[in-house]
């Protein structure tokens, strides 16, 4: 996918331009300049993002603590978490059924910014906006190719910029900020850093004397605790629907929550309950069977 993004805005925005027929030259020079300076800044983010490739169990979790992080109200904390890197590019496994999105996530001392790129098989759809977090306040700010949209009157609207991109955005940030979170804490979450070129390439450049950028992707999934997670998660629903009181000895789900610094801190799953803890294995999936 970086690789997508990369070719994308090497060509921006020449290839919007010669996709929706419009010439250079019907473009105002304040709105040309604006979009030759957006390609050219995207790419320079795009080159220094560490991408993030979370597999499908670590992505259930995290949008389960994602969701429990905003009913919580501690999206009004996310921007005093420090992410890992200033530039993060995050991607789940692509579904079976719709738009795939992509999430490109920026930290500028307090702010938080953060980008929504939709793949599906007819190509790549750039952010028309930009959202900017800092504590509770959230600015949406209008991309370069909103701006091209609504001058060549694709009668793109705000409203429906929003209702493609907002909701993602927010899932995108709080899945960046918990697992940086989660990071620091042992066995929740597993990185395994491996070259963004396959082994192929890396011989084939070896062979003819390049040298390819030092480029990684970071893959991640379930540590042993991030799978007790997951497994009582699983658990605790199926008691809430049967109301009972008295358990036995079983894992409770970690949380989120607000600390003393004005933070958001993290309490590991445990276990909790009467007698012997009695291990089940099970299968989670975010597909139905």
């Amino acid at each position: 996918m970086l690789a997508n993004l990369l070719d994308f805005y090497n060509q921006y925005p020449d290839i919007l331009l010669y996709l929706k027929g419009v010439e250079r030259t019907s473009l105002s020079p304040d709105l040309l300049k604006s979009l030759e300076f957006h390609g050219q800044r995207q790419r320079e983010i795009l080159d220094a993002a560490q991408v993030f490739q979370i597999d499908e169990r670590a992505e259930l979790m995290l949008r389960k603590l994602s969701a429990q992080m905003q009913r919580d109200g501690l999206d009004s904390m996310f921007s005093s978490v420090r992410l890992p890197f200033p530039a993060m590019l995050l991607t789940i496994p692509e579904p079976k059924i719709g738009e795939w999105p992509i999430a490109l996530i920026t930290q500028d001392d307090d702010t938080l910014y953060t980008q929504i790129y939709l793949a599906n098989n007819r190509g790549l759809f750039p952010n028309l906006l930009v959202f900017a977090s800092r504590g509770a306040s959230v600015d949406v700010l209008h991309s370069p190719t909103f701006n091209l949209s609504r001058a060549i009157g694709d009668g793109v609207t705000e409203d429906a910029a929003l209702k493609q991109e907002k909701s993602l955005c927010f899932d995108f940030l709080a899945i960046a900020v918990g697992m940086s979170i989660l990071f620091e804490h042992k066995a929740m979450l597993e990185r395994d850093e491996v070259s963004i070129y396959p082994r192929a390439e890396r011989r084939r450049a070896q062979k003819s004397g390049r040298t390819l950028p030092n480029r990684s992707i970071i893959k991640v999934k379930l540590g042993d605790l991030g799978k007790r997670q997951l497994e009582a998660t699983n658990d605790e629903s199926k008691v809430n629907e049967g109301g009972s009181s008295k358990r036995r000895a079983h894992w409770v789900q970690g949380h989120f929550m607000r600390n003393r610094a004005g933070g958001i801190s993290w309490r590991n799953p445990h276990i909790r309950g009467a007698g012997a803890l009695i291990e089940q294995e099970r299968h989670i999936s975010t597909y139905e069977e």
